[in-house]
């Protein structure tokens, strides 16, 4: 049996992805401390940067986020003025969801404090011998394994314990 001073056991690899989420979790939290976002805020506002005006759906979808769950963190951030809801081009129906000029000037002011986190992470892995192309390629494999995994959860060989 471990002691209490020991490295946790490795026990499978969804446990391995749980450990690196919270260890994610944990240095967003210290990189975004006193920037005025938390990580998820700052996900979010960079995600509709890159990508432009989205829908609720699309983000979600994106995000694999459930809707409403993205709605609760989006609400407050329209509420402040960060986010716009703005007509779909094709769709009258649909809202598009943008940064605006007071989120992108949030944002901007949070990227300093994220680009200090993100580049000590860059050079930990470096000095550990990792090639950070290697890790997206891997990161992508997994996440689309987990994918795969999350479809086939309804499937009968699943249901019946295979």
């Amino acid at each position: 049996m471990a002691g209490p001073e020991s490295t946790p056991r490795r026990l499978s690899l969804l446990y391995q992805l749980w450990l690196t989420n919270l260890a994610a979790r944990t240095l967003m939290r210290a990189t975004m401390a006193g920037s005025g976002m938390t990580g998820e805020e700052y996900g979010l506002y960079s995600y509709l940067f890159a990508n432009g005006g989205r829908t609720l759906s699309q983000t979600a979808r994106d995000l694999r986020m459930p809707i409403t769950t993205l709605a609760t963190l989006m609400a407050a951030a329209i509420d402040r003025g960060e986010i716009e809801r703005s007509p779909h081009p094709r769709d009258r129906r649909a809202k598009l969801l943008r940064l605006t000029d007071a989120g992108r000037a949030r944002m901007d002011r949070a990227i300093p404090a994220f680009s200090v986190g993100y580049h000590l992470l860059l050079e930990q892995l470096a000095a550990d011998g990792a090639e950070t192309e290697a890790i997206y390629e891997a990161l992508e494999r997994l996440r689309t394994g987990i994918e795969g995994a999350v479809g086939r959860l309804g499937s009968d060989d699943l249901a019946a314990g295979q």
